[in-house]
């Protein structure tokens, strides 16, 4: 961009919705411009008044410049506590006094609030419709659209079981179109979530999911998010945030509750289990009837542990495990044999690829390596391991753009991969990009904040210690911050 320069685009774009473009995010934000002043013909210096005063023309940029990703059934141990538990007590708490109203906040297009209303109905049957309203809202009006439509690609269903899919999709020419009676659990709005007052559809919910959006806010901005969703929540609601930006959220806004593990904020008592032998003594309105109730307790939930399909089985089973305990113990001469031994039997075996690899990459052969994670990202498009191999490969002789550029792919495969993270931080560093480095070490220790999050690494043995790791990135951010302050 010439002329104006970047500056009062990024300065009026967070104080309308609070999203942020700098370092890596600038090249986004240049091209967004780019795009909507060739569609209306104005130079750039024209551009930013007439988007100061039309907010059809800042809703096409944001359309632009929103993060849609997402896919169905993300960070599952969420949702299951929802439905198997807080549900419930809720709908005892409420003795039949209308449907729970569940928002999901930042929806994007769509996997999230349809996977709630998936696990809701897997779980309670026809009486989901009349016990549930599902709401998703998004300040993407176009990706929206595409929640409305229903309709979504491969690309959505990492992780989720086939039969699960073809319980409650279709498959049809412009990809897996959902069940008439899952869409019809869910309605979406246009929201802007640092511009209250929302629309009233959106008032007086009872839980709210605002799941791995937070990262993209510094932090007065999730500060005021979180009191405009505190808002939204009745007096006993809930508000539910990503496993990896919980403990980073816990800003004073609402109190912190953990249950086995697992974090959600309470705007007013936690939906505990009452005292043996005590019943709720809230009576339903007498001015309406009040819906059929789903059954209390309920059925364990049947969707699988994890969402994980099945694991691989060759004849070679025992061969892979001495190897995999060789590569553990960096044997990697013992393991070679072994792997290659599985290889024979299963040729297309997915584990034992991976660690072949990561054995030819310790011993410096890196086109092999990088030739067998190719291999498994044709088969898994969306291998964590295989884009953190080829991300180490190319970090190790000496392609930095390319690592780089693996590292952002396992990243965009699975945001709590902090190993990730971390060594695109170090490149970052290392490429003068200091900026851009200072905010990904941020973002290792949002993600390492609290308990270490699921990596998305299923066979690699990077066992990268956390603790270290947090040490190394405050290290880093305090030098830098020093540096500057020199500079």
């Amino acid at each position: 961009m010439s002329g104006l320069g970047l500056a009062p685009f990024q300065a009026l774009v967070k104080q309308r919705c609070g999203l942020q473009f700098e370092g890596d995010g600038q090249a986004k934000l240049a091209q967004a411009l780019q795009e909507r002043c060739a569609a209306l013909g104005l130079a750039q210096a024209a551009y930013l008044p007439y988007l100061e005063r039309s907010a059809g023309e800042f809703q096409e940029l944001v359309n632009l410049l929103t993060i849609n990703e997402t896919y169905f059934f993300r960070e599952p141990e969420q949702i299951r506590l929802l439905v198997q538990r807080l549900v419930p007590r809720l709908l005892a708490r409420g003795s039949g006094q209308g449907r729970l109203r569940i928002l999901s906040a930042g929806c994007s297009t769509g996997e999230e609030p349809y996977s709630l209303a998936i696990a809701l109905l897997e779980q309670y049957g026809d009486a989901a419709a009349q016990s549930f309203t599902l709401l998703g809202a998004d300040i993407d009006s176009r990706a929206l659209a595409r929640a409305r439509a229903a309709t979504y690609s491969d690309f959505s269903f990492r992780g989720v079981p086939e039969a699960l899919r073809q319980r409650h999709f279709e498959r049809t020419r412009a990809g897996w179109r959902l069940a008439p009676a899952v869409r019809r659990l869910v309605e979406f709005h246009e929201c802007n979530l640092l511009a209250p007052p929302q629309a009233p559809a959106l008032q007086g919910c009872d839980v709210i999911f605002f799941r791995n959006v937070s990262i993209y806010f510094d932090l007065p901005t999730r500060q005021r998010i979180q009191q405009h969703l505190a808002q939204l929540l009745k007096d006993d609601g809930i508000l539910v945030i990503g496993v990896a930006e919980t403990l980073a959220n816990n800003l004073g806004v609402l109190p912190l509750v953990e249950e086995d593990g697992l974090f959600y904020f309470a705007k007013g008592q936690p939906p505990l289990l009452p005292p043996a032998g005590r019943q709720d003594a809230r009576p339903a309105s007498p001015a309406r009837a009040a819906p059929p109730r789903p059954p209390v307790p309920p059925q364990p939930l049947t969707l699988p542990e994890g969402w994980m399909s099945a694991p691989e089985r060759t004849p070679g089973q025992a061969a892979l495990a001495q190897a995999r305990q060789d590569v553990q113990d960096k044997r990697y001469a013992a393991a070679l044999p072994q792997l290659d031994a599985v290889l024979a039997d299963a040729p297309e075996h997915t584990e034992a690829r991976l660690l072949k690899a990561y054995v030819l990459l310790e011993r410096k052969e890196f086109d092999a390596a990088a030739a067998l994670a190719h291999a498994v990202l044709e088969a898994h498009a969306w291998s964590v391991d295989a884009c953190m191999l080829l991300g180490l490969a190319a970090k190790w002789s000496g392609s930095a753009d390319e690592a780089m550029r693996w590292f952002r792919q396992a990243i965009y495969a699975h945001h709590a991969c902090w190993p990730a993270h971390y060594f695109l931080a170090d490149l970052q560093r290392a490429s003068g990009a200091l900026e851009q480095a200072r905010r990904t070490w941020r973002v290792v220790l949002q993600l390492l904040s609290g308990a270490a999050p699921d990596t998305g690494i299923r066979h690699l043995p990077l066992d990268l210690p956390a603790s270290e790791i947090r040490f190394l990135c405050t290290r880093h951010l305090a030098q830098a911050g020093a540096g500057a302050a020199q500079g």
